[in-house]
């Protein structure tokens, strides 16, 4: 007598799952990050390094124009939270019906979400004042450092040109690199002018975002070559 062989049930794997647990190293660098922005923050605050970010938002204060407070006000808008959140969406979209697969739409989601969890915890834990200045829009009620607009606007235009430059080559990736450079300087810059941060608070966004791209780069790679 032949004993019939049982076959186990085979179980598919969903491709955005997988492609999400190749990201799950990086939830050691998160609480790294924070813990080094909160030990960073309260060294600025306690130190003379505050007084220099107040004496410079001052100085710039002062010389407030028309015509730059409307330049700073559109390019505050490069990494407004809905402006970024439209970009992200689009560029996942195109770069998944791009590509047929969901690696580098996950690349940008992981890029740009991981960022704003470790701004919103440190700026939590660091709670920095704004500058105690006159600003030219509404203050929000996150405190002042890191920046999260700097953060984001590395992180989104950054994402955007590793995932073009794998796909399209080397000159993509360095004409957007050269175009998120930009971007974030224009960031920094229209932040302080408009009475939101101070000098070491854009810093310290550059920081987060330029880390938290090549730690994401390091552990995912955004276009998968089957």
């Amino acid at each position: 007598m032949i004993a019939s062989e049982t076959q186990a049930p085979t179980t598919t794997e969903h491709p955005l799952l997988d492609e999400l647990r190749r990201a799950v190293p990086l939830l050691v660098v998160v609480p790294a990050m924070i813990l080094a922005l909160w030990g960073a923050g309260v060294l600025v605050i306690h130190s003379r390094v505050d007084d220099w970010d107040l004496h410079f938002d001052k100085w710039l204060a002062a010389r407030r124009t028309p015509w730059l407070n409307t330049a700073t006000e559109w390019g505050t808008y490069l990494a407004e939270t809905i402006p970024v959140i439209i970009i992200l969406l689009a560029a996942m979209i195109i770069a998944r019906r791009r590509t047929g697969n969901w690696r580098a739409s996950v690349f940008l989601a992981v890029v740009v979400g991981g960022e704003k969890l470790v701004y919103f915890a440190s700026s939590t834990l660091v709670a920095r004042a704004r500058p105690p200045l006159p600003t030219l829009d509404n203050t929000y009620a996150t405190s002042s450092f890191p920046s999260g607009h700097v953060g984001s606007a590395i992180t989104l235009y950054a994402a955007i040109a590793i995932v073009v430059g794998a796909w399209r080559g080397r000159r993509w990736f360095i004409a957007l690199m050269t175009v998120m450079v930009v971007f974030a300087c224009i960031v920094a810059f229209s932040r302080m002018y408009r009475g939101f941060h101070y000098p070491s608070d854009v810093i310290a966004g550059a920081i987060v975002g330029t880390v938290w791209v090549l730690a994401s780069l390091r552990v995912l790679r955004p276009i998968r070559h089957d």
